[in-house]
């Protein structure tokens, strides 16, 4: 291995790196030395090894992870749909109807042997449509399963085991690498941005992908921050996924959901699994749920919102009694803290306790509130 000289030298990204990396031969912590020229790189604090590594390590999935899921997911599938999906696991493995399921409801666009396909898909290497893993992207008349980028290193670690990302990897490929690969003055770097990826897997066994991207193309997802060396990146990955020694992959695209309005993020090249034109008409549609009608026995029940008066006792904070909506919150097995990031999520309000976001709902919003968690009380 050579020394690794970061592109990026301010304190910032320098103390970054030595956070996520290791020496890639010993394991030991990394540090900042100065060659002859007095450059700056990073090595093995025992100054034998050179070479950095960053160990991949599969998503923790928890009981917060599963909240920020639920969330999410009311947000961009509706409330309608996130209660048909209620009793369906958010997260971890999903058996072949619960993925169907999901599929059906979040595509319903797709054919029915596009979603059994997909979940099979999911079924097969543990992966969840909710999760930012898998989705259904419209394309040429049909819909193309692709896969996001946490879910292609999840389903290489499953098969070629753990690896690491090496110097810093994905990354520009620099002068030396390029010429070693395509040779000097080649075509490829005359018309293409090239990325590279260094993998150590399993034994020490290296694995190295070149992505290129071509200079005169624009990727979709610019205006939120996509780059071409996003995607180069993206294609080197996956290339040198597939040279780690173990079993092989299954052949899918990846997208990087980062850029991208998931699940409709419009077409897609085939090839490569990357966005290559403006978005087609979406995938889905929020289902707007019509209030129900009272009747005389809804009415005479008692409300956790307060109307409006002007009676002399004080109002609860934001119209809404906060004793009942933590004993709500409880009864579904939500802490004060998870009720709080829910509330100010999905309404976008500002503050860090519970009685500052409740105060900043309007009186619509306040009643959304609690008729969300009544349901969620009922559904309990």
């Amino acid at each position: 291995m050579m020394h690794y000289y970061p592109e990026d030298i301010s304190q910032e990204n320098l103390k970054k790196l030595m956070r996520a990396n290791v020496c890639a031969e010993c394991g030991r912590e990394v540090r900042l030395f100065l060659d002859a020229d007095s450059k700056i790189y990073i090595a093995c604090s025992g100054g034998r090894h050179e070479g950095i590594a960053r160990e991949y390590t599969p998503p923790i999935e928890d009981y917060q992870s599963n909240i920020r899921r639920e969330i999410e997911m009311e947000q961009t599938q509706g409330r309608e749909t996130s209660r048909e999906l209620a009793t369906i696991p958010k997260q971890g493995q999903l058996t072949q109807p619960q993925a169907e399921r999901i599929l059906s409801l979040v595509y319903p666009n797709a054919t029915k042997d596009e979603i059994l396909r997909t979940a099979i898909f999911c079924q097969d290497f543990g992966l969840h449509p909710l999760a930012n893993e898998v989705y259904l992207i419209p394309f040429k008349g049909k819909n193309v399963m692709v896969v996001g980028i946490p879910a292609s290193r999840k389903m290489a670690h499953a098969l070629k085991g753990d690896f690491s990302f090496l110097d810093d990897s994905p990354r520009a490929a620099n002068e030396e690498e390029i010429v070693k690969q395509f040779g000097k003055d080649s075509e490829e770097a005359d018309a293409n941005i090239i990325s590279i990826t260094k993998l150590q897997g399993v034994g020490g066994n290296l694995a190295i992908g070149f992505g290129l991207y071509p200079k005169k193309d624009s990727p979709y997802g610019t205006d939120k921050g996509n780059t071409r060396r996003n995607m180069a990146n993206i294609r080197s990955e996956r290339q040198a996924m597939d040279r780690l020694p173990g079993r092989a992959l299954p052949r899918y695209e990846v997208i990087d959901a980062t850029y991208a309005e998931v699940p409709d993020v419009g077409k897609v090249d085939t090839s490569t699994g990357e966005i290559v034109e403006e978005p087609v008409e979406a995938e889905f549609k929020e289902v707007v749920e019509k209030p129900e009608p009272q009747t005389e026995a809804t009415k005479s029940k008692s409300s956790p919102v307060v109307e409006e008066s002007n009676s002399n006792p004080p109002e609860p904070v934001g119209g809404i009694d906060l004793d009942w909506l933590k004993e709500s919150a409880k009864s579904i097995k939500w802490t004060e803290k998870t009720l709080t990031t829910w509330i100010a999520a999905k309404f976008k309000v500002k503050g860090g306790l519970l009685e500052d976001v409740v105060a900043g709902l309007s009186p619509e919003q306040r009643k959304d509130v609690v008729k969300e968690i009544q349901d969620r009380v009922d559904m309990a």
